[in-house]
């Protein structure tokens, strides 16, 4: 996702139209590019296949995954959302990825933000993502 931003061409041509829209909604998580799509369904479907997944874990994954992706761009931060819940800040949650939409930076993980902090790609003390919705 990183590289999507930082690199001309792969922004433009494959990840653009993901960021339309600087407000976030939960209509974007089926706006995207292609190629995009496929790279996220086809890793999600080579992981499974792997793992050799269960049919009714494959199903569980799908609620789950759907769930969190359309809580990361609903626009609010409700208590109970697993920003919230899991401990210790390793979850990102909607506050994040709305800044990682309006600004283009930061943020980068979709679900847990480890590798964001590891390399500073995190919100700087600004207050820009105090309260509890966006």
């Amino acid at each position: 996702h990183y590289l999507m931003h930082k690199i001309p061409f792969l922004y433009k041509y494959v990840h653009a139209k993901h960021h339309t829209a600087k407000e976030v909604r939960a209509s974007d998580i089926v706006r995207l590019s292609f190629v995009e799509e496929i790279v996220d369904v086809g890793i999600s479907i080579l992981a499974l296949n792997f793992l050799k997944a269960h049919p009714m874990s494959r199903t569980i994954y799908n609620v789950i995954i759907t769930f969190l992706l359309t809580e990361l761009h609903c626009g609010f931060a409700f208590p109970w959302t697993p920003q919230f819940v899991v401990p210790f800040g390793l979850v990102t949650g909607s506050k994040g990825h709305h800044y990682h939409h309006r600004y283009g930076r930061h943020y980068y993980q979709k679900f847990f933000c480890h590798v964001d902090r590891l390399f500073g790609f995190v919100q700087k003390k600004d207050e820009t993502l105090q309260g509890s919705t966006i």
